[in-house]
């Protein structure tokens, strides 16, 4: 007799290609199914928490697109300074700290959101990975409150500020962990979300700035070691939708994600046909 399937979904960081784990669970919702669990890092924590708080993926791209006026062209951000300002608001920037965003605003946004505030409300169980600052070892939350720990996971080091919790300083999880299928081992199959895309090279051999030298540097790393986990133990299925051009702070480009998304789409598809 063939086992029943027990999928369990690994959401990788990202940041505003993050955007492209919203289409992976509205195809789970299209087969009238969901993950029996979830883990995610940085922007993979962030949607992973909402999803299995039991918001519906639609209506998360809904609401994040009436906040963050997601369906703007980057021309028109670009132009329009009221829009940017709400952006640099909601991120809550502070040059003067440990990180250029402190990220209480954007806490507040998630409360907005959340169908529950602790781990044990969750309808689907959900494994969330930091990063301890001075051990450089992983981090795991599974219980108690949800927000500190997703705070600590999407915590980029230099960019948002460290997080305190349980006597740890904490930094973003996917800066050991960035698509933590690992996490899942009560599951039978295994789907890991990469976000990470690609860089696109300049012409010119002019350094790039400070700012994205560090962003870059980080990705590098990140890809590096999913380099090595892909060796020596892959998902049952990984999906690397081929995102390009889009930094990790460019929500304004939402539509370009979903656009470029579309190829996992239809592998997961695919996929999902088959183990069912």
């Amino acid at each position: 007799m063939r086992k029943k399937a027990k999928i369990g979904l690994a959401l990788g960081g990202g940041g505003a290609r993050g955007l492209a784990h919203l289409l992976v669970l509205e195809v789970f919702e299209e087969f009238g199914i969901r993950p029996q669990a979830i883990s995610g890092a940085s922007i993979g924590a962030i949607v992973g928490a909402l999803y299995a708080s039991g918001i519906k993926a639609r209506d998360i791209r809904e609401y994040v697109d009436s906040h963050l006026k997601l369906k703007m062209d980057s021309q028109s951000w670009k132009q329009d300074g009221k829009n940017l300002m709400q952006m640099v608001k909601l991120l809550d920037i502070d040059f003067s700290g440990t990180g250029l965003i402190k990220g209480e605003n954007f806490s507040h946004f998630l409360y907005e959101m959340l169908e529950t505030r602790e781990f044990s409300g969750l309808e689907i169980p959900l494994s969330v990975v930091a990063t301890d600052f001075w051990t450089s070892s992983q981090v795991v939350f599974n219980d108690g409150p949800i927000l500190p720990a997703v705070k600590a996971s999407m915590s980029v080091p230099g960019v948002f500020t460290p997080v305190t919790y349980r006597d740890r300083i904490l930094v973003d999880g996917a800066c050991v962990n960035p698509v933590p299928w690992d996490l899942l081992q009560d599951c039978n199959v295994l789907i890991g979300v990469n976000v990470l895309g690609r860089s696109l090279p300049t012409k010119n051999l002019k350094p790039p700035k400070a700012a994205k030298v560090v962003l870059e540097t980080f990705e590098v790393m990140q890809r590096g070691i999913l380099a090595q986990k892909l060796r020596y133990d892959p998902p049952d299925l990984f999906l690397d939708p081929p995102i390009q051009g889009i930094g990790i702070f460019d929500f304004h480009k939402a539509e370009t994600v979903y656009e470029q998304s579309k190829p996992i789409v239809e592998e997961l598809r695919r996929f999902l046909r088959d183990i069912l």
